[in-house]
Order: structure tokens, then C-alpha cells, then sequence
């Protein structure tokens, strides 16, 4: 987490803030006023440096983030600039207008940044626009009030700490969301968005220990695409990589249940984890994939069957009856898959029992 860029940028700009706290109470207590305004305005820049690096990093941009960076930069030098002038000179009048100009044109940029990362697809921005919402809300009640606009008689000033604990609420929020989507990603296949040969591997661990501590039975399927290589090699990479995109939806709508996955196991080959599944109900998911890959109906001229197919072989167990691992239950859906290619391929070929108990003395 130290390493990422958005949370590096996160974390100092939350503690610039805290300093700008304790400066401003502490400076102005122990009567060093010069001092306060250097510690309030080198706090200021830090945030304001560290909010932009924040926004920057966080949102992914595509077409536009060149732009928006030719523009933003500018701005936030002017405004780091005015901080210091403003605060340690008697440059009040403009100054301080310059101040919250360049303040709302930096703020304006980095929301349009988010508008940009939204329209562009990127889901955790939403958080980052409504954390601006509130930030933008904040820190125009407290302006406005100071200018005697907006309830001259009362002190609203803490309204621009309300507004930025609550951007940096959601900030929070938005950042959980981001490493949340980038763990999904990070857990799929590039090539056909389904489940990748890792996430396979953990869910068949977890569902291992599972079934061997409740005596409860567990499926597994290899799949794999009939004749693929010799149409990938007739009909090109691109219309092969098409074939597995296709085959890949169909072998996850084989897939019924919350905990049955469903993966990319490496080139053309898929396999399915069942929990709960016993050798007959795991049969079953692998002929539904099988008729599922055959109604896709996609023309393959040069294969017996004039269309794509796929070759399916199921193994199933108790763990804590058979006494075999997760390793030796893929072997046997892989010798069974291998029966199914001997056989005439477009089948599904169930292990049989005897095979699993030999696995299981072997083991032994």
C-alpha cells in the first residue's frame, strides 16, 4: 500500500492538513506570528501540491489527460506562488482575490479531470466527484461568509474543515473502490474476462479445505477447445483469440451457482471448480458446456462436425475420504479429458471411481 502512488499522495495531503492545524494553534498561542504564517502557508502548498498529485494518479485518464496536465500544472505553481505571497507579505487586497481564483480554477481543473475519468469509463470516480462536491461546497460557504455575503453575522469558517473532512472521507472511499477493481482485474483473464489460471488455483484450494473439513465432495473439469491449434494456425490469431472469447462465455454460462468457478486455464484449455459437486452432477455441468460451445454454432469447415467443439474430462472426490490433493484430482480430469480427444473429442468422459482410488493409494 506505501508503494501506491494515490495513497502515497492521500496520506500527505491528510497530513498536511493536520500540520496546518497545529500551526495554526499552536503558532498563534505561543505568539510567534511570522512563524504561523510560514507554517499555514508551506502547509497550504504541501496540500494543495499533494491534492493535485492525489487527483493525477488516482483517476485514469486516457485522451485527455495530457491536456488537463498542460493546464493544471500552470495553475498550481500560481497558486503555491500567491500562498506564500499572500501569507508572508502585506499583499492583502489582491493578492488574496488572486488567491481564490487561481484556488478555483485549480479545483475547477481537477474536477473536470474526474468528469473526464467518469465519461471515460473509470467507476471509483464517482466517489472522487462527490468528495469535490462537498469540498467545492465548503470552501465557498466559508469565502463567501468572509467576504460578508453569506451570513455576515455569524463565523462560518469552519465550514471549509467540514468540506474537506468529508472529501477526505470519500477520498477513503474512492481509493477502497479503485484497489477493489484493480484486485478484480488483477484476477481475470486479459484475453476473455473470465476468471485467469490463479484465481482458479485459490478458489480450488479454499474449496479443497472446505470439503475435506465438511466430508463434502468436489468437482473439477478440464476443457479444452477441439482442434483449435490447427484452426488458429488456418484461420490466424486474431480470429482464434474470437474462438476463445466465445468458448469462454459459454463455459461461464455453464457455471449456476454463486460458488462454481469458472476460468481460463491456459491457451485453450478452461476448467471449472465444483464444490458440493459429486461425479454425476459435475457430468452434467460438462454437458451443458459441451451443448452450450455446440450451440454458439460457429463455422469450422475443416472439423468432422462443421463447427467448433469442445472436449470435456470431470473428475470428482471427497477429499477427506479419497486422501488424494487438489494436484492428483486435475490429473485425473486430465486423463479423462484426454479420453474424451482419443475418443472422438466433442464428449464429456467422467473419471472413474477406480481411478480415484488407485490416485488415492499412490498418494498414500
Amino acid at each position: 500500500m506505501l508503494r501506491d502512488a494515490p495513497f502515497g499522495w492521500y496520506a500527505t495531503s491528510m497530513f498536511s492538513l493536520v500540520g496546518l492545524t497545529l500551526v495554526e494553534a499552536r503558532g498563534l498561542a505561543m505568539g510567534l506570528p511570522r512563524v504561523t504564517m510560514l507554517g499555514e502557508a508551506v502547509c497550504l502548498a504541501l496540500y494543495y501540491i499533494a491534492l493535485t498529485g492525489f487527483c493525477r494518479s488516482f483517476l485514469s485518464l486516457g485522451r485527455w489527460r495530457k491536456l488537463l496536465d498542460n493546464l493544471t500544472v500552470p495553475v498550481l505553481a500560481a497558486n503555491v506562488a500567491l500562498i506564500f505571497a499572500e501569507k508572508l507579505t502585506r499583499w492583502r487586497g489582491p493578492g488574496y482575490v488572486l488567491d481564490e481564483v487561481f484556488q478555483a480554477a485549480l479545483l475547477v481543473l481537477l474536477f473536470v479531470r474526474g468528469v473526464a475519468a467518469r465519461r471515460e469509463g473509470f467507476a471509483p470516480s464517482r466517489f472522487y466527484l462527490i468528495a469535490f462536491a462537498f469540498a467545492a461546497a465548503g470552501i465557498v460557504i466559508n469565502d463567501l461568509n468572509l467576504h460578508g455575503i453569506l451570513f455576515p453575522h455569524s463565523n462560518l469558517t469552519r465550514a471549509f474543515d467540514a468540506g474537506i473532512a468529508l472529501e477526505a472521507l470519500l477520498f477513503a472511499l474512492a481509493l477502497a473502490d479503485r484497489n477493489r477493481a484493480l484486485s478484480a482485474l488483477v484476477a481475470l483473464d486479459g484475453l476473455t474476462g473470465i476468471a485467469n489460471r490463479r484465481s482458479f488455483d485459490g478458489a480450488l484450494a479454499r474449496a479443497w479445505d472446505r470439503a475435506r473439513r465438511s466430508h463434502a465432495a468436489l468437482g473439477v473439469l478440464m476443457i479444452d477447445v477441439d482442434h483449435f491449434k490447427r484452426y488458429n494456425d488456418a484461420h490466424g490469431h486474431q480470429a482464434g483469440d474470437e474462438i476463445l472469447r466465445k468458448v469462454a462465455g459459454a463455459v461461464h454460462a455453464a457455471v449456476l451457482r454463486p460458488d462454481d468457478v469458472a476460468a481460463r486455464y491456459g491457451g485453450e484449455e478452461f476448467a471449472i471448480v465444483l464444490p458440493l459437486a459429486e461425479g454425476e452432477a459435475s457430468r452434467v455441468v460438462g454437458e451443458r458446456v459441451r451443448y452450450g460451445v455446440r450451440a454458439l454454432a460457429i463455422p469450422y469447415p475443416e472439423s468432422p462436425t462443421e463447427i467448433i467443439t469442445v472436449s470435456v474430462g470431470v473428475a470428482s472426490t471427497r477429499p477427506a475420504e479419497s486422501g488424494i490433493g487438489p494436484g492428483e484430482l486435475l490429473t485425473l480430469a486430465d486423463q479423462a479429458l484426454y479420453s474424451a480427444k482419443r475418443d472422438g473429442r466433442d464428449k464429456v468422459v467422467l473419471a472413474p471411481l477406480e481411478r480415484v482410488a488407485a490416485a488415492a493409494v499412490r498418494s498414500a
